[in-house]
């Protein structure tokens, strides 16, 4: 049963300098064009869905899906409800920078069923914000903020970067300590994303801040600030539930769980990624090329069952409740523990893994350097 589904949509007021996702500059004339072919692949794609389609969540990504006419969004809504069953208790979350929300959004967006707003800041600090090119100000982010926070949308979510050139220890210690503050003031601000700095090979930024630039904080630095991050929202009441997710009890993004725990979703639009029947597939990154060909494929890759054992492990071990081996060993018979026993010994040992009541996670110290754990066990 697939349960989830993502729309993208790529128009943004600026392209930021350490973006790599299919977003779009200055091309806000052609949306009427885009939302027409987007339209035309929804319903000729599930049209060829083998799978049974019950959608408990949609989610509005981008690029910034908070800039176009919520007539757009609303215009999606019913199409996917025309064509699928809807769970009574449906997920809408849509992303926003704080400069594209307004009361009048706001407003329009509740009234067509979004229950997770969630606002792009990045940083609280102007240096920050200057340094990896983004377009809004320290003031804006905050009005923009405090207008959805303000608003009867139930869930906010704020998004955050670290690792960012000319970023301290003490600076991300700040914009925690703000956003932490926001969270005691509103009740609706239940859930807060922080994500490393990881930039493609071409990024613009590296035109600023080349790689071995010592505005980078170091690895020693980057480690620091994750820690800081785990710690500091912890006793704020997050709970850390994926490595780079934080949410109140309760209040977990279920559209994001849908892919680390490597289960089916649809997704739309110029770029997006699919794992439907078995296939992971991706629509082509170039605007033009999806207007033309908005039911063809750039990428496609029949998932075998190493490849699915694989992807699970990586995927699961991103959860900080990790994997329950009894059940990995259920849906994919495959002891994982067996396989990989002296990996895991080498790593719990060394404090990185925890495998206990048949549980296998990494430990918040073993984090830094997941991505080596994870390699190591496929």
């Amino acid at each position: 049963m697939i349960e989830t589904a993502y729309i993208h949509i790529p128009f943004c007021s600026y392209k930021c300098d350490f973006c790599d996702f299919a977003a779009f500059a200055g091309l806000n004339h052609r949306e009427g064009e885009y939302f027409e072919a987007l339209s035309k692949e929804i319903k000729g794609r599930l049209a060829n869905t083998r799978e049974p389609v019950k959608l408990s969540s949609i989610y509005f990504g981008g690029g910034t899906p908070g800039m176009v006419a919520p007539e757009y969004i609303e215009a999606i809504l019913d199409q996917l409800a025309s064509l699928v069953e809807l769970a009574p208790a449906l997920e809408i979350c849509l992303e926003a920078t704080p400069h594209s929300v307004s009361e009048q959004k706001l407003d329009r967006w509740k009234a067509l069923g979004v229950s997770r707003l969630s606002v792009g800041i990045e940083s609280f600090h102007e240096e920050e914000l200057r340094s990896i090119g983004r377009d809004h100000s320290r003031e804006e982010a905050l009005r923009g903020l405090e207008l959805a926070l303000s608003s009867s949308i139930p869930v906010v979510s704020m998004d955050f970067m670290y690792g960012l050139p000319t970023q301290s220890l003490e600076s991300w210690r700040a914009t925690l300590d703000e956003a932490i503050a926001f969270s005691e003031r509103y009740p609706s601000l239940k859930h807060i994303s922080a994500y490393g700095l990881q930039l493609a090979e071409q990024s613009p930024l590296y035109g600023r801040f080349p790689k071995d630039s010592d505005s980078y904080p170091d690895e020693e630095l980057f480690a620091a600030m994750m820690l800081l991050l785990i710690e500091k929202l912890r006793q704020a009441g997050f709970v850390h539930y994926e490595v780079s997710n934080f949410a109140k009890e309760g209040f977990q993004c279920r559209h994001n769980s849908t892919y680390w725990k490597n289960q089916s979703y649809l997704a739309f639009g110029v770029g997006a990624h699919r794992y439907v029947d078995g296939v992971r597939s991706a629509n082509w990154r170039s605007f033009n090329r999806y207007i033309r060909g908005y039911m063809e494929d750039e990428f496609v890759e029949e998932i075998d069952r190493e490849t699915e054992i694989k992807e699970a492990v990586m995927l699961g071990l991103r959860m900080r409740a990790g994997i329950e081996l009894a059940d990995f060993y259920s849906k994919y018979g495959f002891r994982l523990e067996e396989s990989r026993k002296k990996a895991i010994e080498h790593f719990s040992e060394a404090g990185y893994l925890s495998l206990l009541n048949g549980r296998l996670a990494i430990t918040d110290e073993g984090l830094p350097i997941s991505n080596s754990i994870i390699v190591d066990l496929i």
